[in-house]
């Protein structure tokens, strides 16, 4: 196995390089032009006949390059505060338009039209802005080189619709005090490239730069904009305050069935955003809300050996959060639970970007991880109470040539009797067009408390270290991959993300794709294999995988994918015969309706009581869009989990969330998330083992957001249980809560 690891990377390395060409691209000229407009989605104004035109020329998706099927022209100009992008999108079936009143970043797979802007010019990382034709917003930031892009960074812009006679305008409002750009004079060069999500039997791409699948970068394709000379990002300062005060009443049936609560309890906190330079952010918190305005989504918890994620929703730790990224989560700031106060500042200076994050969190959960399971521990006191930790990250990383880059992370989370501390050097070399090398090797050194050690047989102190190294080639047709990883049992990141340590791992994977001609149903197809090895750190092989797929895409974008994987399990010292099959599909039979389905039957093991056991499960997900107001979307699963051809458990779950939106800004929503477990005692080794559990979470919301930051929402949430002990469906717990924020530019 190792050795053709090594093999595949030698190949990597002596492989010719390839000469990236731009095909005739030409520099796109960005004018200044002293005026103001008013964003409504018109260009009923002059300002307009004087921006640079620039007409969409290739369909980059299905097709490769090939001319556009409808005309596309963007307008770009600045005025000295702002970025101004009209687009104006030519339809002959203009009642065909798949537009509606949206959530903002949940417009895609409607009409859209936007661009994206290297404004470092490094071919790294990009902003992503896109509108539909009623102006909602999306918003996201690419980073070219972990192959990542996040749009939960939300930045106050400014966007408009209007539909015509034959198509659509949206115009477009980008203050550069939300962008981060090199503070220099005279000429800027950034780049650029307009884009367009055109749906209709199938999803078109169109945009003015062509995109060569042959290239494993993206932004290193896009066209090159140049101008922007007097243009100023710093020295802005946004605040935002904010004040909740919510109702509460919880109790516990069978035992405790009267209501209790401590009456209204009210709460206040800040944000704040500073843009120091044009290249550097400050952010500060105080007492950052975390809300019931956002829920979790509900996920079967049974027969589950690992953590279960959550991703972050505060504004403050998304701000930047970029800056922090690695390979390997080290920083989930969702970890950082209940923080009094939080300062960070990120920012970057030629090649050089940084990141320093500091922060008292009056709770301190981390997961303790190991080679087949991993837990979730909380810190408490004598009295049970929570206990504060000290939490601070900091983070460097520097441009190397062309698409590369080496970085260095470093976490520390601490409290009385305990500390863990991680240190992470990352990087990633472009070895020729195709072909990309990355590594990171990691470090962590932690004092454990005495409960934590009679609990995981931990040493007071324990060291561990991690590495990974992984090489990819991805071209027009082919894909394959070999990764090496290697974590001992005693690695933690108690500041991040990491549920596996205690082996090592040995992947390569192969793929294959191909294209179907203009006019057939199906137009991308792939096959897929992989190999995985899992030893552990005595050298012990545990686990071994071997997996194919199959893959297909088309008309009424369509997808389906069908998957088998044998894997050789040892878990509990017995060896296990583990063996896949599972479908996954996908399709919009109407623009306003996208019907999902997913099957899988596996032989498996029942990890509770280290036996073999049999799984079925099904999963069904629509998303319909009713009207242009009015959108439903519903998730439902069941799994059948068998021993000895008897039942073990069957569980059912389901999340609805329906929204009704008066307009733009202002929408009603209901969510509700239900589970149902139905558990065959007789065959269970624990005895209190309840025979059915059924848990409800319900959310009833009302929201105006003038903007991301904001915003006014009232709203009212309850949660309770069934199961053996009651006779009846029991709440544990209601809350009635509202805030407000406001976000002050000053």
């Amino acid at each position: 196995m190792k050795q053709l690891l090594m093999i595949l990377l030698l190949l990597a390395v002596i492989a010719q390089a390839k000469a990236a060409t731009d095909d005739g691209m030409s520099v796109i000229s960005i004018p200044k032009i002293d005026a103001k407009i008013m964003v409504d989605g018109r260009l009923d104004e002059p300002f307009w006949q004087k921006a640079t035109k620039v007409e969409y020329r290739y369909e980059t998706q299905p097709s490769r390059n090939v001319a556009p099927k409808v005309k596309t022209v963007a307008y770009v100009a600045e005025n000295g505060d702002s970025l101004l992008v009209a687009i104006k999108a030519y339809d002959p079936n203009p009642e065909l338009i798949q537009a509606s009143y949206k959530k903002r970043d949940q417009i895609f797979g409607e009409d859209t039209v936007g661009f994206k802007v290297d404004t470092f010019n490094d071919e790294r990382k990009a902003y992503n802005f896109f509108v539909n034709p009623l102006g909602i917003q999306s918003d996201s930031i690419e980073d070219d080189v972990l192959l990542r892009e996040d749009s939960s960074w939300d930045a106050i812009w400014y966007s408009a619709g209007h539909f015509d006679d034959d198509g659509y305008t949206v115009e477009i409002e980008l203050p550069f005090k939300i962008l981060r750009f090199p503070n220099t004079s005279g000429q800027k060069t950034w780049g650029i490239d307009f884009m367009r999500f055109y749906p209709r039997d199938v999803q078109y791409r169109l945009a003015y730069s062509p995109n060569d699948r042959d290239l494993s970068c993206v932004l290193c394709q896009i066209a090159k904009a140049e101008g922007l000379d007097d243009i100023v990002s710093g020295n802005n300062l946004e605040i935002t305050p904010y004040v909740s005060a919510e109702q509460g009443e919880f109790r516990s049936p069978p035992a405790q069935t009267e209501w209790r609560g401590e009456g209204v309890n009210y709460n206040a906190g800040a944000d704040l955003r500073w843009g120091v330079t044009d290249n550097s952010v400050l952010n500060a918190t105080i007492n950052p809300d975390f809300s019931q305005v956002e829920t979790d989504a509900a996920q079967l918890e049974v027969n589950n050996r690992f953590s279960l994620f959550f991703s972050e929703k505060r504004p403050f730790f998304l701000d930047g959060a970029e800056y922090f990224n690695t390979r390997y989560n080290l920083l989930h700031t969702r970890n950082i639970a209940d923080p009094d106060y939080g300062v960070k500042y990120t920012g970057k200076n030629g090649g050089h970007s940084y990141g320093v994050l500091v922060s008292r969190d009056q709770a301190t959960s981390f997961i303790i991880p190991g080679a087949q399971s991993s837990s979730v521990y909380t810190l408490l006191d004598s009295n049970f109470d929570d206990v504060e930790s000290d939490v601070a990250a900091a983070r460097y990383s520097m441009d190397v040539g062309d698409n590369s880059q080496v970085g260095f992370l470093a976490t520390n989370r601490s409290a009385e009797g305990y500390e863990n501390t991680v240190l992470s050097i990352d990087g990633s070399q472009k070895l020729y067009d195709a072909g990309t090398l990355r590594y990171q090797v990691m470090y962590s050194d932690s004092d454990n408390t005495d409960d934590m050690q009679q609990r995981f047989g931990l040493d007071p102190n324990t060291t561990g270290r991690g590495f990974e190294l992984n090489y990819s080639h991805r071209d027009t047709h082919w894909n394959w991959y070999a990764t090496h990883s290697d974590f001992d049992d005693d690695f933690r990141t108690d500041l991040g993300f990491l549920g596996v340590v205690g082996n090592t791992k040995d992947v390569v994977g192969l793929g294959y794709r191909w294209y179907g001609e203009e006019g057939d149903f199906f137009h991308e197809y792939k096959v897929s294999g992989e190999y995985k090895e899992r030893h552990l750190t005595s050298g012990q092989k545990y686990e071994q995988q071997r997996e194919v797929g199959f893959q297909m895409s088309g008309n009424y974008r369509s997808f389906f994918y069908f998957g088998s994987a044998n894997r050789d399990t040892l878990y509990q010292q017995m060896w296990f015969d583990e063996e896949y099959f599972w479908m996954e599909s996908s399709f919009r039979p109407v623009g306003s309706l996208r019907l999902g389905l997913y099957l899988e039957t596996a032989d498996t093991i029942d990890f509770r009581h280290d036996r073999p056991g049999h799984s079925d499960t099904y999963e069904l997900y629509t998303e319909w869009q009713v009207n242009d107001h009015w959108s439903l979307g519903f998730y439902a699963s069941r799994t059948n989990f068998d021993v000895n051809d008897e039942s073990l458990f069957e569980a059912v779950i389901s999340n609805l969330n329906t929204s009704y939106h008066f307009d733009d800004k202002s929408y009603l929503r209901l969510i509700v998330r239900y589970s149902d477990v139905d558990y065959n005692t007789a065959i269970y080794s624990d005895p209190t083992q309840v025979e059915k559990e059924i848990k409800v979470s319900r959310q009833l919301l009302y929201a105006y957001k003038w903007n991301p930051k904001t915003a006014f929402y009232l709203g009212y949430s309850d949660n309770g249980f069934e199961d053996d002990r009651v006779s009846q469906f029991e709440k544990t717990g209601r809350t009635l809560f509202t805030k407000f924020s406001y976000a002050f530019q000053l």
